[in-house]
């Protein structure tokens, strides 16, 4: 996918190795969120997940120097082992990132009975600091997924 001003983003692929389900499973559980999706040294102190559209999404985060960050968001496309659409508002407290409305869409294809291609599409992402940092910390963030799933 291209990347356009109009609609700047991060396309990131990776392949997973476990089903479908338990991908969509491990970016839609609050217990499973906890134990990955939070970038580098970062940990998850809380998550809640009402999966329905329009149901609210919450993850606390915390770096290692104590500081506390959270992202909230809405669901918006919901297809149970295939894709998963929602809106991700970082609130805080880095200044570049604050209070700005993206769009994130995750896509899940079935190479094999445990395997997955997992397509990540970071949207309205209008500054190149803010798509490079996106860019830089996903990847850490799947590491961590492979090892949860694995």
């Amino acid at each position: 996918m291209q990347t356009t001003e109009a609609d700047p983003a991060v396309v990131l692929t990776r392949i997973v190795a476990a089903s479908c389900a338990a991908v969509f499973k491990a970016w839609t559980d609050p217990v499973l969120l906890q134990r990955w999706l939070a970038p580098g040294a970062n940990v998850v102190d809380h998550a809640e997940t009402d999966l329905r559209v329009g149901g609210v999404f919450l993850l606390e985060t915390r770096s290692p120097d104590g500081s506390r960050h959270r992202i909230t968001g809405r669901y918006q496309v919901i297809e149970p082992d295939r894709r998963l659409v929602q809106t991700w508002i970082y609130e805080g407290p880095l200044d570049l990132l604050t209070g700005e409305e993206t769009l994130l869409e995750i896509e899940l294809s079935k190479l094999g009975d445990r395997s997955t291609e997992l397509r990540l599409t970071h949207r309205r992402l209008c500054r190149t600091d803010i798509r490079e940092g996106y860019r830089g910390d996903w990847p850490s963030c799947f590491d961590k997924l492979d090892r949860v799933l694995n």
